[in-house]
C-alpha cells in the first residue's frame, strides 16, 4: 500500500513542497520591504491541514524546521540584502528540545540571515497555553539573542492581543485580515487600530494584513499604519 496523502515524513523525504512569497509594502516609503514565505506543495494542499495532521502525526516540530529551512534556501541571496524575510513559526516548535540546536544550525548553514529574518509566531489556539510556559520565554530569548526579529502573527482588536504585544515586546506586530476587511468604511475599526497604534512602542512595526482594495489602503495609512500585506500589494509567487 502507498503511504497516506497527508503523511507528513513522506512528504518531506519526497521534497514535495516549496514557497512562495508575499511582500509587506511601507506606506511611508512606498516600496516593498520584507517579504513572507508561504509553504505551498504538490499535488496543493491547505497549509492549515498540512499542519494540524504534522500535529496528529507528531511530526510537526520536523515539518515546521524544514519549512522555515526551504524559505530560508529558497529565498534569493540577493534579496537578504534589500529585503527582511518573515518565516512562520509554531509555539510547540520553539519549546521543542531540539529548538536550540536547530537554530545553531541554521545560523551556522545561512550566516547571511543574522538581522534580516523575522520569526512569525503562529498565532494557533491549540497551541496558545505554551505562550506562558518558560521554554517558550527562553526560546523567544533565544531568537532575539542570535540576531533575529520577532512578529507576532493574526491579531486581532483586542485588549488580549495588546497585552500580548506588551508582554512579548516583538518587532512587527500583524493584525489579522478581519482588522483590514472594509476598513474605509468602519469607524469602528479605525478607531481601534489607531487605539492599538497609539499604545504601541514607537520601535515597533504595526502591519495591516488582508489589504485587498485601494480604498482600505489608503485609510491604512492615513491612520498611521507603516507596513500592510495583501492581495491589492501583490499574491504569494515564487522569486
Amino acid at each position: 500500500m502507498g503511504e497516506p496523502a497527508f503523511n507528513i515524513l513522506g512528504l518531506i523525504r519526497k521534497r514535495s513542497f516549496f514557497h512562495e512569497f508575499q511582500p509587506l509594502w511601507n506606506t511611508e516609503t512606498k516600496e516593498i520591504f520584507a517579504y513572507e514565505a508561504l509553504i505551498r506543495t504538490e499535488p496543493r494542499i491547505n497549509p492549515i491541514l498540512l499542519f494540524q495532521h504534522g500535529r496528529e502525526q507528531g511530526t510537526l516540530f520536523e515539518f515546521d524546521a524544514v519549512s522555515i529551512s526551504n524559505a530560508i534556501n529558497e529565498y534569493p541571496e540577493s534579496y537578504f540584502e534589500k529585503y527582511f524575510l518573515f518565516v512562520n513559526i509554531f509555539p510547540s516548535t520553539m519549546v521543542h528540545r531540539e529548538f536550540s540546536a536547530f537554530i545553531e544550525e541554521l545560523v551556522k548553514t545561512y550566516p547571511k540571515i543574522k538581522g534580516k529574518v523575522v520569526f512569525e509566531i503562529n498565532e494557533d489556539l491549540v497551541e496558545s497555553h505554551l505562550w506562558e510556559e518558560e521554554a517558550f520565554v527562553s526560546g523567544l530569548e533565544l531568537l532575539k539573542s542570535r540576531g533575529f526579529q520577532i512578529a507576532l502573527d493574526d491579531l486581532g482588536l483586542t485588549a488580549a492581543s495588546v497585552e500580548k504585544i506588551a508582554r512579548n515586546k516583538p518587532d512587527f506586530a500583524k493584525l489579522d485580515r478581519s482588522c483590514s476587511e472594509n476598513l474605509a468604511n468602519s469607524i469602528n475599526k479605525q478607531k481601534n487600530i489607531y487605539s492599538i497604534l497609539s499604545k504601541s512602542d514607537r520601535d515597533m512595526v504595526v502591519v495591516l494584513e488582508g489589504i485587498e482594495k485601494k480604498e482600505d489602503l489608503i485609510m491604512a495609512s492615513r491612520l498611521g499604519v507603516r507596513a500592510v500585506q495583501g492581495y491589492y500589494i501583490a499574491k504569494p509567487h515564487r522569486l
